[in-house]
């Protein structure tokens, strides 16, 4: 079962949310839980309560959700959880930018449009849960998609560098790419393929992940990154 938390100080637009999620055609698979503050939601998350997608109101009181957001990405290192900000603003769309949000909705809220992002939350969920599977000698060791930052070939190993360590197998980087989900995986050199969940800037000849590590795009791949920079690039986001 899913896990939702909606944040927002104002109870009247807690309630419309959960009255709109309780009428969603997949409510069956997740739960809903309601918080008033960041500071409690953040109270939560710290002492290891986790959820797939926060419904999260930009303009708390004392702790906003930019901050509650960026504390998530940085400070707890999740960069698995998606985030749906509402505002009554539209003037924080670059504040957004670190935290990588899910998308963001314009207050009235739209529930139609509500409802439209929890779909698309419930359908990135399952690869939170897939699994790459790899071999040292003969033993195996299955390894979550979500803590893959990258995989790097390097004298004929490779090592998969990830948020719990590094493990390293003989495997060839094509044979270990071939079973990575596209765009979620994207090769930037025939020695990287990088998750672009842990892409924090990307610059013409390099990229930069979330912990500092940076990356160099090799002239052979340097045009199909960007392009794949441009379809990335959400059209109409945040539009009422």
């Amino acid at each position: 079962m899913y896990q939702i938390a909606v944040c927002d100080d104002e109870e009247a637009i807690r309630a419309q949310i959960v009255r709109a999620l309780s009428t969603h055609p997949r409510q069956g698979e997740f739960v809903v839980s309601e918080f008033s503050s960041g500071e409690n939601l953040l109270d939560n998350l710290r002492a290891g309560k986790t959820f797939f997608l926060l419904i999260l109101d930009i303009e708390l009181q004392s702790q906003n959700g930019v901050t509650v957001g960026k504390l998530l990405r940085e400070e707890l290192r999740d960069n698995s959880t998606q985030v749906l900000y509402i505002s009554a603003h539209s003037k924080y769309a670059m504040e957004l930018f670190d935290v990588r949000p899910l998308n963001f909705l314009m207050k009235p809220l739209d529930e139609g449009k509500l409802s439209a992002c929890v779909t698309q939350a419930l359908e990135l969920a399952p690869k939170l849960d897939a699994t790459l599977t790899v071999f040292s000698g003969k033993q195996a060791q299955r390894i979550p998609l979500r803590e893959i930052r990258y995989v790097e070939s390097y004298n004929k190993r490779l090592t998969i560098h990830t948020t719990q360590g590094d493990y390293t197998c003989s495997q060839r980087l094509a044979e270990i790419f071939s079973t990575l989900p596209k765009p979620d995986f994207f090769q930037i050199h025939q020695s990287y393929v990088v998750n672009d969940r842990y892409v924090r800037c990307i610059h013409y000849d390099r990229l930069s992940l979330d912990d500092g590590t940076e990356l160099s795009i090799s002239q052979n791949f340097r045009k199909q990154v960007r392009e794949l920079i441009f379809q990335r690039i959400p059209k109409g986001r945040g539009k009422p």
